[in-house]
């Protein structure tokens, strides 16, 4: 029963809409209004023109007086070209969120007009009872104009005042909107009632009334019960007038001659009439409940749109869109209000260690966490662990300590706390993306410092931002003009220090902020997913260096290339080696790949197929910075590598270290057993080079043998006997 109860709520319209679909519908009637009333302006001029081309002008060249010509024949055009153009003028400015002194002006040009019109009209004479025209005849005809008059009045008013409250009190007025549609729908009737009653007394079809009414009924949509009593009262109200006329056709039932027997013959225009209203509230049944259906789906295209899709709070993109409105409102002094860029200090960690479903209740608390202390402020969530508010400075503090609070003791086994950098608006035209990206630079100066929350973007961090972005924008230009280059620190056998081979190490030389360190660009290129350029850059001029010393009949030996894990994502890495060394034609034991340890303890699946490709295609495959912090015997196992570079920090205060030693030792003996030569970075005394030759370590590489200098410098280094190149270039 409470089923039914609910599905005849739902059919009839009785059901309870949220404001988003009430809002749908009146906005969809208000543009069907619109294109109705563009319709009528148009018919109507159509009408005029033809009134006075076939009826005004042959009768006033007849001596007839213009005006009361005017006002007899077209009348009733001028008063639909009002109605008309005031709806249709109202309904195009009422989306605009200001009305300005035009559009103000023309809706009370055109509401007073509608006012001023109907005393205009009233001269107009009404129509009188004759042979032809019965008493009631002649009260309905001239009832019909007086309520169509009434309306145009109305009609007037409500653009008149919808005008006056729009433009001075700068508000909305949507009893108004209403009232102008309701009007509307009235007068729409009333007029085809009008018309289709005059043109019946001629023996003509009642197509006006139809087609007002399919207008009304298929263009203005209202609830399905509101539509029902408007349709069932025009169509009652219709054939009742319909009925007074007694020569034309009528609705009722005739008695006829028919091969000499009396019948009664039921008229079938009933039926019809009958039929067309219950045809019409279903097609308005349909449209009601499809635009119904519509709004429901645009609500949710526009959650999706406005909403992110774990938190409930605001996505990026619209935030971004609210924050550039309220900036342009913000009143001075705009420095007052603040973007800040949040992140959660180690999130990663309480993600593997919980789990990603965890991850994402934590996620949702933390988006309400931020959405109460920031109760007044725009807030959102950018992606993953990043969130973004924009607030007013006072109390700032304050509220990232309660927010700091709440997060570290969410997880009181898993140390976590916020990370937030702030920027402070300048103008009013300020770019919120923008403003955000600096902001997150400034969190990201704080990354690794858990006792600071907070740090703020000032000029210091401007210089450096505008470098970063000058990096992100110009890599691209910085590989086509040559901009980087690839240094080479020279590797040295252990026992005899004579050169075995180069590792190329990136160097951009700008022609604005001239050499820069890889400390400033390779940590951009990696977090902007830009480094494959720059590594896909240095391959080939590496190729190049080998080709060009092999023709020039200089000595060559091996050079190593470093691939990083976003290589291997971004590119066909090796691929694109294999396409330069056959392309230069470089025998590739001139070409060793490096790869760090870090890399491959991520994506394991992913790298496995890639590495073992550069094994099959004959390339030697160093393990580089084995015990950086990363270390995992499981990748020794797994691949086959020709040699392990070790870290540089092991060699640090190796003298007054004796666990240092001892692993070093342990490492290169491993190694050994493993069939793997050794390699160690950051010699830079004869005592640390002396100590790993004794150890057995095969290869050195550091400042003691030289840092990494450019192809020419090192060439010349060779032939001032700095270098000696080793008659043994691959040996074990």
């Amino acid at each position: 029963m409470k089923k039914a109860l609910l599905f005849f709520a739902h059919l009839f319209g009785f059901e309870k809409l949220n404001d988003y679909e009430k809002g749908y519908l009146h906005d969809a009637n208000i543009r069907s209004s619109c294109y109705m009333g563009v319709i009528v302006v148009l018919l109507e001029i159509w009408m005029l023109v033809r009134q006075t081309h076939f009826k005004i002008i042959p009768k006033y060249q007849a001596g007839g007086d213009f005006f009361q010509l005017l006002v007899k024949y077209t009348s009733k055009y001028w008063l639909f070209l009002l109605i008309g153009l005031g709806i249709m003028l109202f309904c195009l400015f009422q989306k605009k969120k200001t009305l300005s002194k035009g559009r103000f002006l023309s809706l009370m040009i055109v509401g007073v007009l509608c006012i001023l019109y109907t005393a205009v009209i009233t001269l107009e004479t009404f129509i009188k009872p004759n042979d032809s025209i019965t008493p009631v005849m002649a009260g309905i005809m001239n009832a019909m104009l007086i309520t169509i008059y009434v309306l145009l009045f109305a009609i007037g008013v409500t653009i008149v005042s919808y005008a006056l409250v729009r433009y001075l009190k700068k508000k909305n007025a949507a009893v108004f909107e209403h009232l102008a549609i309701i009007l509307f729908t009235l007068v729409c009737l009333a007029f085809g009632i009008y018309v289709s009653y005059s043109d019946f007394w001629d023996g003509k079809q009642i197509i006006c009334y139809l087609t007002m009414v399919i207008y009304v009924g298929c263009l203005l949509i209202y609830r399905p019960y509101i539509t029902i009593l408007i349709l069932v009262a025009s169509f009652g109200s219709f054939y009742g007038i319909l009925l007074t006329f007694q020569n034309g056709m009528t609705f009722h039932s005739q008695e006829v001659m028919i091969s000499g027997v009396l019948e009664t013959y039921i008229s079938g225009d009933s039926v019809n009439y009958v039929t067309f209203l219950i045809s019409l509230a279903t097609i308005c049944f349909a449209i009601y409940h499809g635009r119904l259906n519509e709004a429901r789906k645009s609500k949710a295209l526009e959650k999706s749109a406005e909403e992110d899709s774990l938190t409930g709070m605001k996505n990026y993109n619209y935030f971004v869109d609210l924050a550039i409105e309220e900036v342009a409102n913000l009143p001075e002094p705009i420095s007052e209000h603040v973007f800040l860029f949040l992140d959660v200090h180690n999130f990663k960690a309480f993600n593997d260690q919980r789990g990603f479903e965890a991850g994402d209740t934590f996620l949702i608390t933390v988006g309400g966490y931020i959405t109460e202390i920031f109760h007044d402020s725009l807030c959102a969530r950018q992606a993953d662990d990043h969130f973004t508010v924009l607030t007013k400075t006072q109390d700032l503090q304050e509220r990232l300590d309660k927010l700091n609070r709440l997060v570290h003791a969410y997880d009181p086994d898993i140390l976590m706390g916020i990370n937030c950098g702030g920027y402070h608006l300048t103008n009013q035209k300020e770019d919120p993306r923008m403003a955000i990206d600096r902001a997150r630079y400034a969190a990201h100066t704080i990354k690794d410092r858990f006792q600071t929350i907070y740090a703020e973007y000032d000029k210091k961090m401007s210089e450096a931002f505008r470098k970063r972005l000058y990096i992100i924008n110009n890599i691209d230009n910085a590989v086509q003009n040559g901009w980087i280059v690839p240094f080479y620190q020279p590797v040295v056998w252990s026992d005899s220090e004579k050169l075995c081979g180069c590792e190329a190490l990136a160097r951009w030389i700008d022609p604005t902020y001239g050499l820069l360190a890889p400390y400033e660009f390779i940590p951009v290129l990696e977090e902007y997913r830009l480094i494959h350029k720059l590594d896909k850059s240095i391959f080939t001029s590496v190729c190049k260096d080998l080709r060009a010393a092999m023709d020039a009949g200089k000595p060559v030996f091996p050079v190593s290339l470093n691939f990083s894990r976003l290589d291997f994502e971004l590119m066909d890495a090796v691929q694109e080696l294999e396409n330069l060394v056959v392309y230069y034609r470089i025998p590739k034991e001139l070409i060793h790949v490096e790869v760090t340890e870090s890399a491959l303890t991520d994506n394991f699946v992913y790298l496995n197929t890639a590495i073992n490709r550069i094994k099959e295609l004959g390339y030697s495959l160093w393990l580089d910075d084995f015990g950086s912090g990363y270390s995992s015997l499981n990748v020794l196992k797994d691949y086959q590598f020709d040699v392990i570079k070790i870290d540089m920090r092991f060699l640090s205060n190796l003298e007054s270290n004796e666990k240092a030693r001892t692993l070093i030792d342990c490492i290169i003996h491993m190694a050994n057993r493993i069939d793997m030569l050794t390699l160690t970075e950051g010699v830079e005394t004869a005592a640390q080079a002396k100590f790993l030759n004794q150890l057995g370590c095969n290869r050195l590489q550091g400042y003691l043998f030289g840092k990494p200098i450019a192809k020419n410098d090192l060439y010349k280094r060779i032939q001032n006997g700095e270098l000696v190149v080793s008659e043994n270039l691959i040996g074990k």
